[in-house]
C-alpha cells in the first residue's frame, strides 16, 4: 500500500474524530481536503473517492465512519476503536494525526525538527511481504562485532515480527526448532524471498514475546523485579515517560522516588540505566545494583 494513499485514510479518519460527535458534512470534509494542497492539489474531494477511503478505513483499520442522516454528517460511530488501539495502529494513528497537523501548518516546517525515520528502510519492504505470506527469506549478515569486513552467508530463516527501536529497524526470526534471534535490518545484505513456506504458531504475539523486554536484545534468564530509587527531578520525567510499561511508583517523598519493574535486565536496559547517571540508584536485585557499580568503577577509571 503506497504512502500517500495511507496519509489520505489517516487525514480523513483525523479529521472526522477531531470534529466529535457532532461530525462533518460532505462539503466540510471536501472544503478541508481542498485547502489541504499537499493531498489535493487544490480540487475538491470526489464523492467517490470519500466513500472509497472511507471504506478503507472500516476493512482496514477497524473504525467505522458513520453517517447521520438526520443532518448528513459524518463522524466516528465509536470513538473507543481509536482510544483504545494498541500496537501497530496505535503507532500509526500517532504518527500520521502529528504529520497531518504539521501538513495544516505548511509554513511551520522549517519550525519543527524531527528525529530521522529509522535505518535498515531499503529491505523493510522486502520483509514485509514475506511475513505477509509467511515466506522464509534467506540473507547474508554483516554484525558489527567480530572483524570488520566479516560477512555471515545465507541465513535461512522465517520472519516473525519486526520492531522498532532507537531509531532502527529489527526482525525477529527463528529456524524450525532453534531459539528466536534479533537481526538488525541495517546489517542485512543480499535478501531473497525463498519459495518455502511457514506456519506462525496460532499463539504467537509479538507484543506478548517482548512484554518484559526493554528493547531488542533477548535473553534466555527470567525476568526480575527491578527496584530503583530516583531523585526528585529525575522522577519527574520517568513518571511523565515511563521506561517500560510495567513501572510502578511505589513510594514518593520530597527528595526521591522509588520504581519497580519487571523486565529482563539485558545489556539495552542497563544502558538506559547508564544514561541516568547520578540521578539514580539500583536497590534491586543485587546482581543488577553490582554491575552498575562496576560500570561505574570503570566509567571512572576511563576518565580518571
Amino acid at each position: 500500500m503506497k504512502q500517500d494513499i495511507i496519509r489520505r485514510y489517516f487525514w480523513l479518519l483525523d479529521i472526522i474524530y477531531q470534529a466529535g460527535t457532532d461530525g462533518l458534512t460532505y462539503e466540510q470534509i471536501s472544503n478541508k481536503w481542498q485547502k489541504n494542497d499537499s493531498l489535493s492539489n487544490g480540487e475538491l474531494y470526489p464523492w467517490r473517492t470519500f466513500m472509497n477511503h472511507r471504506n478503507k478505513i472500516r476493512d482496514i483499520f477497524g473504525v467505522d465512519i458513520a453517517c447521520n442522516k438526520s443532518y448528513n454528517t459524518y463522524y466516528i460511530a465509536d470513538t473507543n476503536d481509536i482510544k483504545n488501539a494498541t500496537g501497530f495502529k496505535s503507532w500509526l494513528l500517532d504518527t500520521m494525526t502529528v504529520n497531518n497537523r504539521i501538513d495544516d501548518c505548511a509554513g511551520l516546517k522549517e519550525r519543527i525538527l524531527l528525529e530521522q525515520n529509522p535505518s535498515g528502510k531499503e529491505y523493510l519492504s522486502t520483509i514485509l511481504e514475506a511475513m505477509r505470506d509467511n515466506n522464509m527469506i534467506t540473507f547474508d549478515y554483516k554484525p558489527f562485532w567480530g572483524e570488520e569486513e566479516r560477512v555471515s552467508n545465507l541465513f535461512h530463516v522465517e520472519p516473525y515480527a519486526l520492531k522498532v527501536f532507537k531509531r532502527r529497524w529489527y526482525l525477529l526470526a527463528k529456524y524450525g526448532e532453534s531459539p528466536f534471534k534479533i537481526y538488525a535490518l541495517d546489517r542485512i545484505l543480499n535478501i531473497d524471498i525463498e519459495f518455502e513456506y511457514f506456519k506462525i504458531p496460532p499463539q504467537f504475539s509479538a507484543e506478548a514475546f517482548f512484554n518484559s523486554y526493554f528493547g531488542v536484545i533477548i535473553s534466555d534468564d527470567d525476568p526480575q523485579a527491578v527496584k530503583l530509587k530516583v531523585d526528585a527531578f529525575q522522577a519527574k520525567y520517568i513518571r511523565t515517560l515511563p521506561l517500560h510499561h510495567s513501572q510502578k511508583e511505589l513510594e514518593t517523598t520530597e527528595e526521591y522516588s522509588l520504581f519497580s519493574f519487571f523486565i529482563h535486565t539485558t545489556y539495552d536496559f542497563i544502558q538506559e540505566l547508564l544514561s541516568l547517571g547520578e540521578n539514580i540508584e539500583v536497590l534491586e536485585p543485587k546482581k543488577l545494583r553490582m554491575e552498575m557499580a562496576r560500570l561505574g568503577k570503570a566509567i571512572k577509571r576511563n576518565h580518571s
